[in-house]
């Protein structure tokens, strides 16, 4: 079914399979193959476009590790080469003499491990965060999740690829006995979603159930947005919960119900979560029954388009205290933007439509390319159409166990926005 109004779409559930794994060629040898720059690279960032970089010489296999030149000849970093990609360089290290090797990996893990769990001391409320955040990490093209008792990586690039085997070694020195599932990113250069390397710590199974500020949660690991879960937004569910108390919320674009049940739990009046994708509602029930909110009154889930219920509470005068809108990525491409906006406008005007007065708004865009001051233009025509005064007290981003590195400001990709509608002046 294909998502209308830039809401998620239902795929079909797609099992992981099998491969052989051929990396005959891995072990790396000093000094290694070479790239070098077409023209002057300014700044710090780990990226370099394959219009930067001279075509070498010699044919290299994507994904190999090279060491990179200026134009000058001068070295200026290592990092994962691939000729097939607009980003054909992602830089690991800008020291010449150190090696992304297995033992490089495994110290870059162990830093990764330590933020988590002895800087956020994540394991005293949740056993599900993120352990790696590509850039944010040091990784580039890498995410890795954790779930209870599995991790989840999701691989952005060749380079991950074909140097899974010393990831996948370093994730094992933390978490001997989890089974390991990598997936491929839709739009990148992988992809297939890949079984490598599971342990023989037991199936992933139906997907596991995690655990976070009191609420259970099962992970869809087969046919999930992303990586099964949006952890991203768990310090925002806990706040929208403490908001949501004795209020009636509207949470558009649910998923598996997150906001919607950790609201419920957190003493919320009342619940109406909405979402295109049958499969998400589907898992919200599961969700709703294991926190032993199924067949409560106060829940109320839908398979439906939020534009659609939207208008109609709008025009049937149907009013909430709180309101979350949680959309997926919009704009994939800079050829999105446009249609992106618009949506993110029109969704965001229907909102303040629903609001009571004084009700608060939490708003969100995942979408890189769309920055933080583009979300607030448009929240603020949003307001201007829906006639009303937006008295925004809150941006925020992802939760702290996506770190964002200062040079690569992609990695800051989470806008969210808190707001009360007042009466316009």
């Amino acid at each position: 079914m294909k998502a209308r109004n830039g809401q998620r779409e239902t795929r079909a559930a797609t099992a992981p399979r099998a491969i052989l794994w051929h990396d005959d060629d891995l072990a790396l040898a000093d000094p290694l193959p070479q790239v070098r720059l077409r023209c002057r690279v300014s700044g710090e960032h780990p990226w370099v476009y394959r219009r930067m970089l001279e075509r070498p010489r010699a044919g290299l296999k994507p994904g190999v590790m090279v060491e990179a030149l200026t134009k000058e000849g001068v070295s200026f970093g290592r990092g994962f080469y691939n000729p097939n990609s607009e980003i054909a360089l992602r830089l690991l290290t800008r020291n010449p003499k150190e090696l992304p090797d297995a033992a490089w990996f495994s110290r870059k893990i162990a830093s990764a491990v330590a933020l988590r769990h002895d800087v956020l001391d994540l394991r005293e409320r949740t056993d599900a965060y993120r352990l790696i955040h590509a850039e944010g990490d040091g990784i580039s093209g890498l995410a890795v999740d954790r779930f209870a008792g599995v991790l989840v990586a999701e691989i952005y690039c060749a380079g991950v690829r074909r140097h899974w085997r010393w990831i996948a070694a370093a994730l094992r020195e933390h978490f001997p006995d989890a089974p390991l599932l990598a997936r491929g990113d839709e739009r990148a250069e992988v992809r297939e979603r890949v079984l490598l390397g599971a342990t023989s710590g037991g199936s992933v199974g139906e997907g596991p159930e995690i655990q976070e500020d009191g609420v259970k949660y099962r992970v869809d690991l087969a046919a999930g947005h992303k990586t099964g879960f949006f952890l991203d937004q768990r310090d925002h569910r806990r706040e929208v919960a403490r908001l949501c108390i004795g209020k009636e919320l509207f949470d558009g674009c649910c998923y598996s119900g997150g906001f919607a049940l950790s609201a419920l739990k957190g003493g919320a009046r009342f619940v109406e979560a909405v979402d295109l994708d049958e499969s998400a509602i589907a898992l919200a029930k599961v969700n709703a029954r294991r926190n032993g909110l199924a067949g409560n009154d106060r829940l109320k889930l839908r398979h439906a388009n939020v534009f659609d219920v939207l208008r109609h509470h709008a025009k049937t005068g149907r009013r909430f205290g709180r309101i979350v809108l949680d959309p997926p990525k919009l704009a994939a491409t800079k050829e999105d933007l446009p249609k992106a906006l618009q949506a993110y406008a029109d969704m965001n005007r229907l909102a303040l439509e629903c609001l009571v007065p004084g009700g608060v708004l939490v708003t969100s865009s995942c979408s890189g390319l769309v920055s933080e001051e583009a979300f607030l233009d448009v929240l603020r025509r949003a307001a201007s159409q829906a006639g009303v005064t937006l008295q925004v007290f809150r941006v925020a981003g992802a939760a702290p166990d996506h770190p964002v590195a200062i040079s690569a400001p992609e990695g800051r990709y989470l806008k969210v926005v808190y707001a009360r509608a007042l009466p316009a002046l």
